[in-house]
């Protein structure tokens, strides 16, 4: 399917793209890809990067290399907005997150501490002193020596510390 011929479907299907907010991430993923395969810029996705054009490179390497460079950049483009939106949800996730008591203080922490390193992993490092700080403030007030022990002391904890802590 040539997009220049059905120009109106592509702009209908582009329209059909869910926004991504953080917690429709299934259905985001289906109307994009539904998307790039209709705008035939699904290509990057399925196919790895044609060698680099020469001199001698013809006219039907050429076209290729173009439309796969073009592919590329609409999935690109797409991904910078996704990770912006999946870094703002695990933003929302640490800041909402709180021990309800049905798993371990452990786990609590664990699960905050995964939120942590996927911020890390889009390039977001809040610091120990924060991590150890939001951990805290996620605990019950059943927790509040804990904390008034922490906000007493000069030193700063590491989060294995405040780990090793709670648990016992």
């Amino acid at each position: 399917m040539d997009t220049s011929v059905f120009p109106a479907a592509v702009s209908m299907q582009l329209s059909a793209v869910k926004t991504l907010n953080g917690s429709n991430f299934d259905d985001w993923k289906e109307s994009l890809s539904m998307y790039l395969a209709i705008a035939k810029l699904d290509l990057v996705l399925r196919v790895d990067a044609p060698a680099e054009l020469t001199d001698e490179s013809t006219i039907a390497e050429k076209t290729y290399h173009e439309k796969w460079q073009n592919s590329n950049r609409a999935v690109a483009e797409k991904f910078k907005k996704f990770n912006k939106a999946q870094r703002s949800h695990h933003l929302s996730l640490l800041e909402h997150t709180q021990y309800d008591g049905v798993n371990g203080v452990r786990e609590h922490i664990m699960t905050l501490i995964s939120y942590f390193n996927k911020l890390k992993s889009f390039d977001l490092d809040l610091g120990e002193s924060f991590r150890v700080w939001s951990i805290l403030e996620s605990l019950p007030p059943q927790f509040k020596i804990l904390k008034n022990s922490y906000n007493s002391q000069q030193g700063e904890w590491i989060v294995d510390q405040l780990i090793a802590i709670v648990c016992q």
